[in-house]
């Protein structure tokens, strides 16, 4: 009972951050896959380079044993090809709903029209990808992208020297990004303050929970429930409940999103266009199972598995904006 608070108390700090950095909403999202807007990239930037050190201080101190993300395969043409496809799907669908699965929730509490026809799409995809998804993934045959799954491991060099690195590249693509596309007047926070509230989510996720910040496998966790009630309700099987751990983060992120919600009285994101209920649904499953195929979504792999340098964070990051970008102008 405890863990499961402190996971909620690590959610709803996330949950805040999200609002106060204003990258829930809609017009956000797919204002950066059009590339259009860099509000949630220079956002994105900020939240990895401030969770590399947290992780970093963390881990040395043994307040938390936060360890690299793995490959994810699929055994079809890459050690890698779960986080490329993965990523791909994720991309596809932040651009179809113009939501991730960690901001889907924010959207939920602010009473964005699309957000719960994607939450729907999204339960699907859970509950797809808990029976039919799981079997494609299979074991990493080289064991040293197991063994050796980060940059600096693979390059045999020091994790403190490769984060410094990744912290100036961070920096210069931040100012480079705010130099040619300056924040927006109507943000609640600049992207670089509303990057830091993140990254100081990912502290509390560290020091409440032992682990890093990450949304997606809620929706894995629910279609594992789904399952499990129809085998115990209508089969009468008997096994144990599955864990719920990350649903309590989930929960957790509600609250947090609705109370500062509330608190500061923001209205609703607007959007300069209505995303179609078929269009929601679809990007809503596209967005659970892609990132449960990939092994995490934006915050677990994008912030989290970014900021500690973990190649296979690196390749699904780079597939899920690539995918992104290339569906956007296809559908507009």
């Amino acid at each position: 009972m405890a863990s499961l608070f402190r996971s909620v108390l690590s959610g709803s700090i996330f949950g805040a951050a999200l609002i106060a950095a204003g990258v829930y909403s809609p017009r956000i999202i797919i204002g950066q896959m059009q590339l259009g807007d860099f509000h949630m990239l220079k956002t994105f930037l900020a939240a990895s380079a401030s969770s590399a050190i947290a992780i970093i201080f963390t881990n040395k101190y043994n307040i938390s044993s936060c360890k690299p993300r793995t490959p994810a395969t699929i055994n079809l043409f890459s050690a890698y090809d779960g986080n490329i496809l993965g990523g791909v799907l994720l991309g596809f669908g932040m651009s179809l709903s113009g939501a991730c699965p960690g901001t889907l929730i924010p959207q939920l509490t602010t009473g964005v029209a699309s957000g719960p026809l994607v939450l729907l799409g999204g339960l699907l995809g859970g509950i797809l990808y808990s029976r039919f998804g799981k079997p494609l993934l299979g074991q990493v045959q080289n064991r040293i992208l197991m063994e050796k799954p980060t940059v600096f491991q693979s390059l045999n060099v020091k994790q403190e020297r490769a984060t410094a690195v990744y912290e100036v590249i961070c920096l210069a693509m931040i100012g480079s990004l705010t130099h040619y596309f300056p924040d927006k007047i109507d943000l609640l926070a600049p992207s670089v303050v509303g990057g830091l509230l993140i990254g100081f989510s990912q502290v509390a996720s560290l020091v409440l929970t032992g682990g890093a910040l990450g949304i997606s496998s809620a929706y894995e966790q629910l279609g594992d429930l789904f399952w499990w009630v129809e085998g115990s309700v209508l089969e009468g099987r008997k096994a144990p409940r599955p864990s719920i751990k990350s649903t309590a983060f989930a929960a957790g992120t509600a609250l947090g999103s609705w109370g500062l919600l509330g608190f500061l009285r923001l209205p609703a994101p607007t959007s300069d266009f209505e995303i179609s209920a078929a269009r929601a649904i679809v990007g809503g499953v596209l967005l659970t199972f892609g990132s449960r195929l990939a092994g995490g979504c934006t915050s677990g792999h994008g912030i989290s598995g970014m900021s500690q340098l973990s190649i296979s964070s690196i390749i699904t990051v780079v597939a899920m904006f690539g995918g992104g970008v290339a569906l956007t102008p296809i559908i507009q």
